[in-house]
């Protein structure tokens, strides 16, 4: 993962975060697997974020880096626009959506979506959509009559093995 990858899910797991809880108080701090150039990594991420959010810092930790983002850098994240499919998914399982009414509605808004049966024993179903449209795979379970969902970049979830709906 390259510096502007990285700032790119760190603004997307804050927006999730968002949709799914609402407004928290309080940084944030994300962890993502890394080995490599820290430098190079830091450099390509605050190039990428055009220095919109001066309170992120990065920190290298073994076989990680941390991302810390400032209250105020998560308020002016949720405001960003949210890309349309990763908003349709978690709404409406926030809103307490069954499997079937999800299912429905993203086979009608996004015909290329694809639902199939996921890979882990975490996990139900996995979603996909064409990759210009959304490079993620969502991964749903149901518990206890409630819809959840974790969102992997297609590189993470063929990493664990599994095969894309």
């Amino acid at each position: 993962m390259d510096g502007k990858e990285l700032f790119r899910r760190t603004v997307e797991t804050i927006q999730e975060m968002h949709l799914k809880i609402g407004d928290s108080a309080g940084s944030v701090s994300l962890y993502y697997p890394f080995e490599g150039d820290f430098e190079a990594l830091q450099k390509e991420f605050f190039v990428a974020s055009d220095g919109q959010f001066p309170n992120m810092a990065l920190e290298p930790m073994p076989q990680r880096v941390r991302i810390t983002a400032s209250q105020e850098d998560c308020a002016r994240i949720a405001e960003m626009p949210v890309k349309d499919t990763m908003r349709d998914v978690v709404t409406m399982i926030r809103d307490r959506a069954s499997f079937d009414e999800l299912r429905d509605a993203i086979a009608r808004k996004y015909p290329g979506a694809r639902f199939g049966k996921a890979g882990g024993v975490e996990f139900d179903w996995a979603l996909s959509f064409p990759e210009e449209m959304d490079g993620d795979v969502y991964c749903i379970s149901e518990e206890m009559g409630a819809l959840t969902c974790h969102r992997f970049s297609r590189e993470e979830y063929l990493e664990f093995g599994f095969a894309l709906p």
